[in-house]
């Protein structure tokens, strides 16, 4: 079944959308943005007590991509960066259907800020230009904070106990790069509102940006 785009806009209406490149401040922008106009934010890891986890709810039958479990991670880290990038895609396409259908539950009563990766020509037609904010950087500063973050460690050290792990690092640098040059790409081609992150960059002025987008100053 395929729900028409001027229903989900119409139910996503109170929902403001960051998305872009790794590492370039959605995670932090929503947060603080949520805590400072009120905004509940809803991310992949997004829990409360009345909803079933992701992975809980997975079903090979019909999440074919999210419920495979993963054991070789020899091969899982070393892959083609084609085919890691298809699998990335494959994984958040599954995991879309059921994060819209709980953040329109939550809309309903709530203002919702968001950084799942939704792609740039969904969020067209689901949402308006005034509740889409594009963030990103260059590749350079992608591979350098990405193993930084608390949420990525576990990963750092899963590469760092392969069999060689400098190899399966750089293969994991590469996917990383080439994601962010094409999600870049497509930003900077979809008219949409962007903010590049670079070394000046500061929580309070990309915070002051996104409010003035966003009509909330």
């Amino acid at each position: 079944m395929n729900i028409s785009e001027n229903i989900l806009k119409h139910n996503l209406k109170n929902v403001y959308f960051l998305t872009g490149t790794a590492c370039s401040g959605k995670t932090t922008m929503c947060k603080a943005l949520a805590d400072k106009h009120g905004f509940i934010f809803f991310n992949s890891n997004h829990r409360t007590d009345d909803f079933i986890s992701w992975a809980e709810l997975c079903d090979i039958q019909y999440q074919k991509v999210s419920a495979q479990k993963t054991t070789d991670w020899e091969y899982f880290f070393n892959r083609p960066t084609k085919e890691y990038l298809e699998w990335l895609e494959q994984v958040g396409a599954e995991h879309l259907e059921y994060a819209l259908i709980e953040i329109i539950k939550l809309a309903q009563t709530n203002t919702i800020i968001t950084d799942l990766g939704i792609s740039i020509d969904l969020l067209k037609q689901i949402s308006s230009f005034d509740r889409i904010a594009c963030l990103f950087t260059t590749p350079e500063l992608v591979v350098r904070d990405f193993y930084e973050r608390d949420d990525h460690k576990d990963i750092y050290e899963c590469i760092m106990s392969l069999k060689n792990p400098q190899q399966s690092l750089e293969n994991n640098k590469e996917v990383l790069k080439t994601s962010c040059l094409q999600i870049t790409d497509e930003i900077l081609r979809s008219s949409l509102y962007c903010i590049k992150r670079d070394e000046n960059s500061t929580v309070e002025k990309t915070l002051a940006l996104l409010e003035k987008h966003f009509k909330l100053d």
